[in-house]
Formats: structure tokens, C-alpha cells, sequence
């Protein structure tokens, strides 16, 4: 149900690049959707358990979801990126070494992912395992949960979360419009020489 709202997740990671421009923007992108690769694993190996759990709790976020967000951006964002988008391999590369910045951003991008999903899921294990999901309901989902349809609030809430970053998404794209665009978008402005990575 949740992975086809996955990449609406980018315009958080790239809206975080711009309030510091020491941020990765990298890491942010791949911390702003990691925490959904939790989803098929729990449809495959735990049916019938809740598809949102260790990585989509705070305790789970910082420690593996902030983990696999380095591993992913170390090793796979370079060669996918570089390839589907025909940027420089190495500039690609550079933006994604391992340093107290990519750590952090990270982390950051799959906090707010969490942040961003807890008004419109009918239940978040943001404090699990010490709060039993249920018990937080999204206050999006409430509010449109028409005489207590819950899978109705839900529907509502998805749809407008999809809307709202659909239109972020498409703003975003029209602001780096032109020559460099995909840089812009994916790995920001590097300085290779400095081995410094700042976002655009």
C-alpha cells in the first residue's frame, strides 16, 4: 500500500538541502526514502504483521535506518544515478564519501520521513517498541475518517500527502530547469578539488 508513495518522499530530503548548504544531498534523499525498504520485507517475510515498524520508529530511524541510508548512498547511489541520469561517475561518487555531514544527513532525511508519515497513517510506530502503534492514530486520517472510517481517513490522507508533494515535486523541477539539472537535483554543487560537497 505504502510503496507507491515512496519517492514523494524526495522533495523532504531536497527541501532539507536548503536549509544548510553543508548538508548532503545524497544522504538526504536516500535517508528521506529508506525507511520504506522495511515495507516488502514485512509483506514477504512477516505477512499479517504491520508494514511500518523498526524503521519507521524512532529508535529504528537513528540506528539501522540511519545505517543502511550510508550503506545504500556509499554503494548503490553512485553507480544508479550516474547511469539513469548520465552524470560523472566520480562527482557522483565524490558527493557520497562517508563523513560526519553524509552521516547526519542521512539521518536527518529518515527522521523527517517518519516525521512527514505520521499525520496520514492510521497507525505509527514512532515510539515503538514502547507505545503499541494503534495507539497513534495520524491526525490527517482522523480528521477525514468520516464516522470512524479510519481506511477512508487514510485513503484522504495518502491522496493529499501525494498531491502536495506531486506539487513540490513539479515546482522543484521547474526551479532547476535547464543545463545542469539533474546534477542540481541529485548530487547539488561538489568541489572536488576542496573534497567538499555542497548542495545548490
Amino acid at each position: 500500500m505504502a510503496i507507491p508513495f515512496t519517492p514523494f518522499h524526495y522533495p523532504v530530503g531536497y527541501l532539507l538541502s536548503k536549509t544548510n548548504r553543508r548538508l548532503s544531498l545524497p544522504g538526504l534523499t536516500v535517508g528521506s526514502v529508506i525507511p520504506d525498504i522495511e515495507i516488502p520485507l514485512m509483506w514477504i517475510f512477516f505477512p499479517g504483521v504491520y508494514d511500518h515498524l523498526l524503521l519507521h520508529s524512532l529508535i529504528g530511524v537513528v540506528t539501522v535506518g540511519t545505517a543502511l541510508a550510508v550503506i545504500v548512498t556509499k554503494l548503490l547511489y553512485p553507480p544508479i544515478i550516474s547511469f539513469f541520469f548520465c552524470l560523472e561517475y566520480n562527482e557522483v561518487k565524490e558527493a557520497c564519501r562517508i563523513t560526519p555531514i553524509l552521516i547526519l544527513s542521512c539521518m536527518l532525511g529518515a527522521l523527517f520521513h517518519v516525521l512527514v508519515d505520521i499525520p496520514m497513517h492510521p497507525f505509527n510506530p514512532v515510539f515503538w517498541p514502547w507505545i503499541d502503534p494503534r495507539e497513534i492514530v495520524g491526525p490527517v486520517v482522523l480528521f477525514f475518517a468520516e464516522g470512524g472510517n479510519i481506511a477512508l481517513g487514510f485513503t484522504i490522507a495518502n491522496t493529499l500527502f501525494t498531491a502536495v508533494m506531486t506539487v513540490l515535486g513539479s515546482i522543484i523541477l521547474a526551479m532547476n530547469f535547464g543545463d545542469g539539472i539533474w546534477k542540481r537535483l541529485w548530487i547539488g554543487n561538489s568541489d572536488i578539488s576542496e573534497g567538499q560537497y555542497e548542495p545548490a
